[in-house]
């Protein structure tokens, strides 16, 4: 009978943690009740299904059909067993109430003590930290010191050592935990210092252009055409919209082409418009998708005065506006969320229109150089 109770009690447990009413009936059978249904004597299963009926007309059970409950096979007949008296039959298997979840508990303790809005909550939520030497509630009262971090050029190990008692590897894999808080795109704290990839052209530069993906920043090393002329080309590996990161130091390991100029005053000169020493002009040009938009926008809250590079982009809004670029669920970009602006006058009076009206995205990477 204590095989019989507890899956109905397991039955209970998952309707609740589904949000259900109630538990659906179970049908008896050699799956759901072995105890009765395997057992080799008559005597054996006539003995347990009088229990079953006992408990029916104690009112913890309802049988299907109810002649069942009138013969002394009735379990011959297929029933079906639903409970109506959930508190009786938890209380004689000894579960009073489910066992929560470590999600669900999680949950709780952020919506008692996490000081955010109810949509910051919802989001924190889903990043369940269950911690064995540490409450829940101790947990979310340290992510609750996270906003402090927000500015510091820190690493996101150095983060999580710092919030959650020396372990560095709390915050690996919740990034988006670290947005939510924070009320940004993307996590601002990487996972190492951002790698920049830097061709200085030996003859000079006057002006920098930030390439998106590697294959593009490439081929325009190589390039032999004009467009190129008189950039410095810089490419971010693992930029993640964190640009501020950019501008110091320690954020950034710098590594520099031997296809261009490696030292000297060129080197000085672009670390010092790197650094925020002096200004240069400077141009951003990636896929054009929100993705792409989302990273020139984040780029010039820290590059003051960054706009997208036309020369790269009129012939990708010029392949939009014939017909061409593809979906977003071609390039498995259906989950990018559109911007309403950047600041760039070029970008926001022609690019994020067209790809609102197109509904189509360019890669960087179909456009010949």
């Amino acid at each position: 009978m204590r095989e019989l109770l507890g899956l109905l009690v397991d039955r209970l447990d998952s309707a609740e943690q589904r949000g259900s009413a109630k538990a659906q009936s179970v049908a008896l059978g050699e799956r759901t009740w072995p105890a009765l249904y395997k057992s080799p004597m008559e005597s054996a299963k006539e003995d347990l299904w009088e229990h079953v009926v006992a408990m029916a007309k104690w009112g913890w059970l309802q049988v299907k059909p109810e002649t069942a409950l009138k013969s002394r096979s009735g379990y011959a007949s297929s029933p079906r067993v639903t409970v109506t008296d959930e508190e009786a039959v938890r209380r004689a298997v000894g579960r009073p109430e489910r066992p929560r979840s470590s999600v669900e508990r999680w949950r709780d303790a952020v919506n008692m003590g996490l000081e955010a809005t109810e949509a910051v909550k919802r989001a924190v939520g889903d990043y369940c930290i269950d911690m064995p030497d540490h409450s829940m509630a101790e947990v979310v009262h340290q992510l609750n010191r996270l906003p402090a971090f927000a500015d510091k050029p820190m690493l996101l190990r150095e983060v999580s050592s710092q919030l959650f008692w020396g372990m560095s590897k709390v915050l690996d894999k919740r990034q988006g935990l670290v947005a939510a808080m924070l009320g940004v795109d993307d996590c601002p704290f990487p996972e190492s210092p951002i790698q920049l990839q830097v061709h200085l052209p030996t003859t000079g530069y006057r002006a920098i252009l930030f390439v998106e993906n590697l294959a593009s920043f490439e081929r325009a090393v190589r390039s032999t055409s004009g467009a190129f002329e008189g950039l410095a080309l810089v490419y971010a590996s693992g930029f993640k919209g964190s640009a501020q990161r950019l501008r110091s130091a320690g954020g950034c390991s710098l590594f520099y082409s031997s296809k261009g100029a490696l030292g000297g005053d060129l080197r000085v000169a672009f670390e010092a418009w790197l650094f925020g020493k002096v200004a240069v002009p400077a141009y951003f040009w990636g896929d054009l998708d929100w993705a792409g938009m989302r990273i020139l926008s984040a780029m010039r809250s820290s590059f003051q005065g960054l706009t997208a590079w036309e020369p790269g982009y009129a012939p990708m809004l010029e392949a939009l506006n014939d017909g061409r670029g593809h979906s977003p669920e071609a390039a498995e970009k259906q989950g990018q969320k559109a911007l309403e602006a950047t600041g760039c006058r070029y970008t926001d009076g022609q690019l994020l229109p067209t790809l609102r009206t197109t509904g189509r995205f360019v890669d960087q990477e179909q456009l010949p150089l």
